[in-house]
Order: structure tokens, then sequence, then C-alpha cells
């Protein structure tokens, strides 16, 4: 195995996040027909990529002479990382930025046997094809240049990690929004449908007070109604458009478990926002 030094190892984690991003960008750009800048971050890097690929180099190169080894560990060490990586998105953003839920031998949504055994294949690819090119061209690259081309992308890097995840919060805090203002608007509106409904049935017996009490009420109840209506409409207004936008247009199959009909929604109204 060779021992690369701490700035080549994040050296290889960035080449191997560029190659994640363009291998995805282009594959769900031709399933959209339309150019998709893949990825959680703004930057052209995936970062699970990156993880996945070193995963893979740290606990194959040692057996890279046992293609079986190879293919078992790359199955096993990457997928680990997918679902971790998956189930800590979800706990902190209410989002499936993937979701593998419908596959055959899919985990809670975060895994499934068809993506654990791609990992498998592309380890043997990377060990036996990919890396070894690379690798040699890396080690002859001055350490002072691998160190100045760190310290630059890493400052990029982490900056567009911080905007991202404020951005993927104030998705969720949106969302969050928009589910609790919902959530009292149709209370409001099976409110009102009772005071209506209880209206109908007593029309003949209630006397002039009592049916404009009746009234009083169904008003009090339209008016909760229009008022929610407004406020859920304000928060639309005043998200964030721009990063929420290329969120989703970054994840087409994102899903939410928990704010399913507000992520309907808020979908349909950045993408009628975007054509006006």
């Amino acid at each position: 195995m060779h021992i690369y030094s701490p700035e080549q190892w994040v050296f290889l984690f960035y080449i191997y996040c560029f190659f994640g991003w363009c291998f995805e960008s282009v594959y769900v750009s031709l399933l959209q027909r339309h150019w998709v800048n893949r990825g959680f971050l703004r930057a052209p890097l995936l970062p699970i990529y990156g993880s996945g690929a070193l995963c893979i180099l740290l606990v194959c190169l040692p057996v890279r002479d046992n293609p079986f080894a190879v293919f078992v560990l790359g199955v096993i060490f990457p997928t680990l990382l997918e679902y971790a990586t998956g189930y800590v998105m979800e706990l902190l953003f209410h989002m499936r930025y993937w979701d593998y839920t419908g596959k055959k031998g899919n985990i809670n949504g975060y895994i499934c046997l068809q993506s654990s055994i791609a990992w498998g294949f592309l380890s043997l690819l990377l060990i036996d094809v990919i890396h070894p090119p690379i690798g040699r061209w890396m080690e002859r690259l001055p350490q002072l240049a691998v160190l100045i081309v760190v310290v630059v992308v890493s400052c990029v890097f982490v900056s567009d990690v911080v905007v991202s995840f404020r951005a993927a919060f104030n998705l969720r805090h949106v969302l969050e929004e928009m589910e609790r203002v919902r959530t009292q608007l149709d209370e409001a509106r099976v409110q009102l449908e009772l005071a209506r409904a209880e209206a109908r049935d007593r029309l003949e017996e209630l006397g002039e007070s009592l049916r404009e009490d009746n009234q009083r009420r169904q008003k009090a109840w339209e008016e909760r109604a229009e008022l929610l209506r407004r406020e859920l409409k304000r928060r639309q207004e005043h998200q964030n458009r721009y990063f929420n936008r290329a969120i989703l247009r970054a994840h087409p199959s994102a899903t939410s478990r928990r704010f399913a009909e507000s992520l309907r929604q808020l979908r349909e109204e950045l993408e009628q926002s975007r054509k006006k």
C-alpha cells in the first residue's frame, strides 16, 4: 500500500469529489433532459464520492492483489458510509436527498442491493484502473504545489459547506413552517365545515339570535382560514428562492416523509416563480 501524506489524501479526496460530481451531473442530466448541477454543494464537488473513494482506497489497497477481497470490502464499507450519511442528513434536515425505497434489498431507503453491488464493481475499477495513474501523477507533483492546491480548494470547500448547510437548514425551516400553517389551515377548514353542517341541521330550530351567533362563528372560522392562507403565501414569498430551488433541482428525486405535501407544494411554487 502506498503511504500518502495528509495533504495528498486531501488532494485525492477533492479529485474524486470532482469525478463523482461529473459522473452524477451527466447521468442525472441525461435522465432529466436538462442540465442538473448535482450535489449538496454549489461547487463541482460531491463529498460522498470523495469519502467513498478514500474509504475504498484505505481498505482495499492493502489487498489489491485479491480481487474478491477488493469487491467484498468495496461492497461493505462504502455501503456503511452511504447508510450513515443518508441517516444523518435526514436526521438534520428531514429530507432524503436520495431514496432507494421500493428497490430490491433496500434498508430504510438509505441503501439497496443494486447500489451496494455497484460500489463493489466501482472498487475494482478504482483500484485496478482509475487510481494507479492518478496516484503516480500525484506523486510526481511537488509537495508544495499539492499543499497550495489543497489549501485553496479547502477554503472554497469549507465556505461552500457552510453556505449549503445554512441553505439546507433554511429549507427545513420553510417546510416546517409550511407544515405548521397547513395543519392549522386544515383544522380551520374542518371547524368551518362543522359549523356549516350544524347550521344546516338546525336551520329550522334556530331562533334569530342563535342563527346570528352561528353565522358569527362561521365568519370567524372563515377569517381565520383566510389569515392562514395569507400567512402560508407570505412565507412562501419570503423564502430564499435561489438556494431552495438549487437544492431541489440538484435532487429531483429528494423526498421527505415528514413534509411530503409541503415539499410537493414548494416544488410547484418554485417552478411557477421560475417560469414567471
